[in-house]
């Protein structure tokens, strides 16, 4: 068996011949934890420049490098030396030549060295490890030095957020000329037996972190997440997939937006089932426009109207007013304000356990009793769906799938990241200023309008404005 079968991976063979004899620009591997990405990029990288009679220079960048040691520099080592290639290569302490053609691997970190990544030039292969770490500024900056025509990126990663700019911008949507290939352990033909008992293991007592790591699955953020996407996924037409009649009032969920970076959003649930949801861009002054937009969807669709009712939200239910009363219409609406105690103080958090704590033991306001409930029917939707379980109608959280995969996934993201976190020993959702400042997203829109429209029924006492 020769080097080339007995070092790479075969099921990479047909990526690395659409990367290095196709049109690419940017080739993405991505996937869990023990599946060959990275020796297999070095082995390949090396043969390459072995290969090849020009001088080439392959920049390999990753987040923080504090010594060489912690690049791909080890890997590329080794690749040279069980490739049969150390005579050819020049293995130095910072740097690796190619002694024929003055081939070179140049290594940097990306917080410390980005300035001097920006001036580096005549690169023809960019290799970013751990790309998921990237953002966009950096990506920004890093992009440009590959101008020449041939050149290539190779981004490798583990996924870790549905958030990250990597994630989002080079697997959900692709670039042109650009290609992804998403490997996992059970497609690496050379681990051990030892590491496969192990990851066996995790697999039977953990599956949602197995799923992570292994897997190669985004995270909302960690197991704290107030929802998980495999319990969103499945409330895709669960009425339908589980042939339930959903009934109930008609309601539009609305977020109008706050300040300079928040957008307006909507979310419909119609009959029971969520079936759209947007957002756009807005300013303050647009709010009187916004207000009577969304009166406008309400009155079509007859539908009540829930919204935000914190900050420039508390003026949406005198709009609808002024809008009912110009038009002779009869909009309903209803303030969701999430800042409020919670409902139902003293009964159980969990309508299921008896023995869980009370809802004002447990739930630091509305919001976060809100996102509970509405997370609870996912859950329970998921596992009637995929486990066979019983549930009862009004538990049945449904997305139509007629809303498009687009909208359903920027839906399913948003909802997937926010966590929950303690004050006074009860739960609170994530405030938004920690989610822009740890992760750089955004106020979560269209999921406050899909709470918001979710949970006017939350308890059995509430009031409308204006009945």
């Amino acid at each position: 068996m020769n080097a080339h079968v007995s070092l790479t991976n075969p099921a990479l063979f047909d990526f690395w011949e659409q990367v290095f004899l196709g049109q690419a620009d940017i080739a993405v591997l991505h996937g869990g934890r023990s599946s060959s990405k990275t020796r297999d990029t070095a082995c390949q990288l090396v043969r390459l420049v072995d290969h090849v009679h020009v001088k080439m220079r392959v920049l390999c960048i990753r987040r923080f490098q504090n010594r060489i040691q912690e690049s791909v520099y080890t890997e590329l080592k080794w690749a040279i030396s069980h490739l049969g290639l150390s005579e050819a290569f020049d293995v130095q302490k910072t740097t690796i030549i190619h002694k024929a053609t003055g081939s070179e691997f140049i290594f940097y970190g990306i917080e410390r060295n980005l300035d001097e990544i920006k001036g580096t030039s005549d690169i023809d292969i960019l290799w970013v490890e751990e790309a998921e770490k990237l953002t966009k500024d950096q990506w920004e900056v890093i992009a440009p030095t590959i101008r020449k025509e041939d050149s290539l990126a190779i981004l490798l990663f583990n996924p870790k957020l549905v958030t990250d700019y990597v994630w989002k911008n080079f697997v959900v949507n692709v670039p042109p000329h650009c290609v992804v290939r998403r490997i996992n352990y059970t497609e690496n033909p050379f681990l051990s037996q030892k590491a496969l008992r192990d990851i066996a293991v995790m697999r039977e007592q953990d599956p949602e972190t197995f799923e992570h790591i292994y897997g190669g699955v985004p995270l909302g953020d960690s197991e704290l997440s107030i929802f998980k996407r495999r319990w969103l996924n499945a409330c895709v037409d669960a009425h339908l997939v589980l042939d339930i009649n959903l009934t109930g009032r008609n309601v539009i969920g609305f977020d109008p937006a706050d300040d300079g970076e928040d957008n307006c959003a909507t979310a419909d649930k119609i009959a029971g089932v969520f079936t759209d949801a947007n957002d756009w861009a807005s300013g303050k002054d647009e709010l009187v426009q916004n207000a009577k937009l969304v009166w406008a969807k309400a009155k079509n669709s007859g539908a009540l109207v829930s919204y935000d009712t914190i900050g420039v939200g508390a003026f949406i239910g005198g709009y609808i007013d002024e809008q009912n009363k110009a038009n002779g219409a009869k909009v309903r609406h209803y303030a969701f304000h999430a800042g409020n105690a919670v409902m139902d103080p003293d009964k159980p958090s969990d309508r299921l356990n008896s023995n869980s704590p009370l809802n004002k033991d447990e739930y630091l306001n509305l919001k976060a009793q809100a996102w509970a409930n509405t997370a609870r029917r996912a859950m329970l939707t998921f596992n009637a769906v995929t486990r066979g379980q019983s549930i009862r109608p009004e538990d049945v959280l449904s997305f139509a799938s007629a809303m498009g995969a687009e909208k359903l996934d920027a839906l399913f993201t948003e909802l997937c990241v926010p966590w929950w976190v303690e004050s006074d020993g009860k739960k609170r959702v994530v405030p938004k200023l920690k989610l822009k400042k740890d992760l750089g997203v955004k106020s979560h829109n269209l999921a406050d309008a899909l709470i918001a429209a979710d949970n006017v029924n939350i308890t059995s006492t509430f009031t409308l404005d204006n009945i």
